[in-house]
């Protein structure tokens, strides 16, 4: 069974949002990332993309624990970087 820890679904009937969100947070910092079901192509992809997404977060924090903040700075800045190739635009 997969672990969802720090991975919440959001599924909403009044809004075009379905997806899953993950969340973090250490020595009050905080990350946060949401993986649309429709920019992924899917739930169940959506939900791969946040497992991972999450694991490279948490990799990272076991390798600089007491520096959340640049861990986090520097995901959101490899998060900016283009799509892989195969993953929909939301545009």
């Amino acid at each position: 069974m997969k672990t969802l820890r720090n991975i919440t679904r959001f599924t909403y009937e009044n809004t075009s949002f379905q997806g899953w969100r993950v969340t973090l947070c250490r020595r009050q910092c905080h990350y946060t990332r949401y993986f649309s079901d429709r920019l992924y192509g899917g739930e169940e992809a959506a939900l791969q993309a946040a497992m991972h997404a999450r694991a490279v977060v948490l990799s990272r924090l076991e390798e600089c624990p007491n520096h959340p903040s640049r861990v986090f700075s520097l995901c959101r800045r490899e998060e900016a970087e283009p799509l892989p190739s195969g993953l929909k635009s939301m545009h």
